[in-house]
Parts: structure tokens; C-alpha cells; sequence
């Protein structure tokens, strides 16, 4: 179903688009989801609740040439993304897994954007908390003397104060689609791209906390960030 966005009273029409969830290929994981623009507290014009998918697009979440989930965004810290609803430790006896077929499209984004996240959740009462990801998959306009390169920045510790960060190179970013798959189990992360493993680390320290995925666009500067994905699933 075709979406015409309207802004105001008296305005024209700025933008029409079609639902992600109107493709099979994307429903299963919508149904997991709420999205997240531009912040993350709830926009009533931009967000939508979980699993509330079915007519829903905008001009940051829309269907893109009747075949992919595209995610757009301009301006520092804002984002366009999906959230995952299952909360889960690292410590899991079963596997949580991301699945993504992915296309980046940095355009005028200054420094980096991240389009892959686990994410500790924030919001819990009487558990132990942190408004931290463990794990963030970016897009670095250059980093360590190399340009255009994808990373995963894997936080080190627990403690909210301190900077820790491991920076571990995933390779130059293709210029079509790729697969990334991201996997936690007994306290292990392990990331592939395009089936070759990059990253395989012990994360127990990160076992008190409660977690989830994420999937979009995330700017930490200036400029604009799209990313259009063909296949996007969670396995848990």
C-alpha cells in the first residue's frame, strides 16, 4: 500500500512511500520490532510500537524499488532503526542470532554511521543497567589509515565511566550487497561477513546485563546515511 506523507494544514505532498511489510521477506521480523526516529523516545509522526508495521512508512523507513528496507537519516545522533523486542544475556545456552543482507550508502556523512547494534537495554527496573552498546558494526570514513572500511567496535568493560573499546577491522565495505551474521552464545560473540569469521571473542563480562538487537541508521556526525537491506532476520 502506497503511503502519502503529509506535513501541516496547508502543505503539499513531500513524500510517498510503500511498507516494508508488505513484502513476505520482511514481515517475520517486523513483527519483532518497533522503529525508532529520529531519537529514540517515541515520535508519534516518525516511530511506530512494536509490531505496528502494517501501512507504516515514512521518509526515513520505506520499501525501496518494491524489494528492499531501506533506512535513511541526516544530522548527528539521530537515527532510523528497528529495535528488537527479546531481551537476552550473552551468557545464553541458545544461540541469538542477526542475519543481514546489507547495502551502505554513506552519501555526505562526515566521520562514521553504525547499522548493526547490540544494545543493553536501559529501561529495566531493579536489574542492573547501562545505556551502552557492546557491540556497534560501522561504517568509518577512515579510521587507522584506512578509508571506507566497515568495524565492529566491541565495548571491553562494564563500568558506564570508563572509555574501553576494542576497533577490530571488518574489511573495505563492498560495493554491493553483503552478508553479515552476528551470533551470541555461552558468552561468546562471533561476526561473519560474507561467511568468513572476523570477530569471535569472549564477552562474559557483559553477562549481568539484559540485551537486544538493533538494525538501521545510526549518524555520530554530521550529514546523511542510507542503507537499504534485502534479507534481515533474528533467530533466537
Amino acid at each position: 500500500m502506497k503511503k502519502i506523507v503529509f506535513f501541516g494544514i496547508f502543505t503539499a505532498v513531500l513524500f510517498a512511500c510503500n511498507t516494508p511489510y508488505s513484502l513476505y521477506k520482511f514481515k517475520n521480523v517486523l513483527k519483532i520490532s518497533k522503529f525508532q526516529a529520529p531519537l529514540s523516545s517515541y515520535n508519534s509522526l516518525y516511530s511506530t510500537k512494536y509490531g505496528n508495521f502494517k501501512d507504516f512508512c515514512n521518509k526515513y523507513f520505506y520499501l525501496q524499488d518494491n524489494k528492499y528496507m531501506a533506512f535513511f537519516m541526516c544530522d548527528k545522533k539521530h537515527r532510523s532503526e528497528l529495535r528488537f523486542k527479546n531481551d537476552w544475556k550473552v551468557s545464553t545456552k541458545k544461540a541469538k542470532i542477526m542475519e543481514a543482507e546489507v547495502k551502505l550508502f554513506p552519501l555526505n556523512e562526515d566521520r562514521e554511521f553504525t547499522f548493526l547494534q547490540i544494545h543493553a537495554d536501559s529501561t529495566l527496573k531493579d536489574k542492573p543497567v547501562i545505556n551502552k552498546p557492546l557491540l556497534r558494526v560501522v561504517w568509518y570514513k577512515e579510521l587507522k589509515c584506512k578509508k571506507n572500511h566497515i568495524w565492529a567496535v566491541i565495548r571491553t568493560c562494564d563500568d558506564p565511566n570508563v572509555m574501553c573499546y576494542e576497533k577490530i577491522d571488518l574489511g573495505e565495505l563492498p560495493k554491493s550487497f553483503f552478508d553479515v551474521k552476528i551470533k551470541v552464545q555461552n558468552s561468546n560473540l562471533k561476526i561473519w561477513i560474507n561467511n568468513k569469521l572476523k570477530v569471535n571473542k569472549n564477552v562474559s563480562y557483559w553477562d549481568k546485563y539484559l540485551n537486544y538487537f538493533k538494525a538501521g541508521v545510526y549518524l555520530q556526525d554530521e550529514g546523511c546515511a542510507k542503507v537499504l537491506f534485502d534479507k534481515l532476520k533474528i533467530k533466537d
